[in-house]
């Protein structure tokens, strides 16, 4: 009866799972027995076995309090900025959607008109507006980070 050997493939797909400690007594065996023979499989082992060492020890550098609170100051920028910019769109929205009903204010009176039309060119009116809003505010902002802004043709 011959007995099963690993392919150095095989074993590097099993090191991982070792270190884990999530293969069986008998894979455990195998490899352990080929990484005896390999030198190169060895290597990667004793490799990521010094690593998972390495990272089970690191701790994380405590920061002092000063820079917790410059954190805290860009968050809160970062809020108080991203609720403004939707209180100014909100309100350029229902600026701009009362003067397009103050513009069409003589179509909505007339009773001739159907209104599924009015309802229609009410939806349209608030969907322009909105997208008008939406891209002017995005090119606002994409101006302030755009890289290639001063590059000439």
């Amino acid at each position: 009866m011959s007995k099963k050997t690993l392919t150095c493939e095989q074993a590097q797909i099993r090191i991982m799972g070792l270190l884990d400690e999530e293969l069986s007594a008998a894979e455990a065996q195998e490899l352990n027995e080929h990484l005896e023979i390999c030198p190169v499989c060895r290597a990667q082992y004793d490799e990521f076995s010094g690593l998972r060492k390495g990272t089970a020890e690191m701790k994380f550098k405590k920061l002092p309090e000063m820079y917790w609170d410059e954190y805290w100051t860009h968050v809160y920028n970062r809020m108080e900025r991203g609720i403004s910019w939707v209180l100014v769109s909100i309100g350029f929205i229902i600026l701009f959607a009362y003067g397009s009903y103050d513009v069409l204010q003589d179509f909505y009176m007339n009773p001739a008109k159907p209104v599924l039309m009015k309802i229609g060119v009410g939806l349209f009116s608030l969907g322009i507006i909105v997208l008008f809003v939406s891209v002017l505010r995005e090119k606002i902002m994409v101006r302030k980070l755009d890289k290639y802004r001063s590059i000439e043709r």
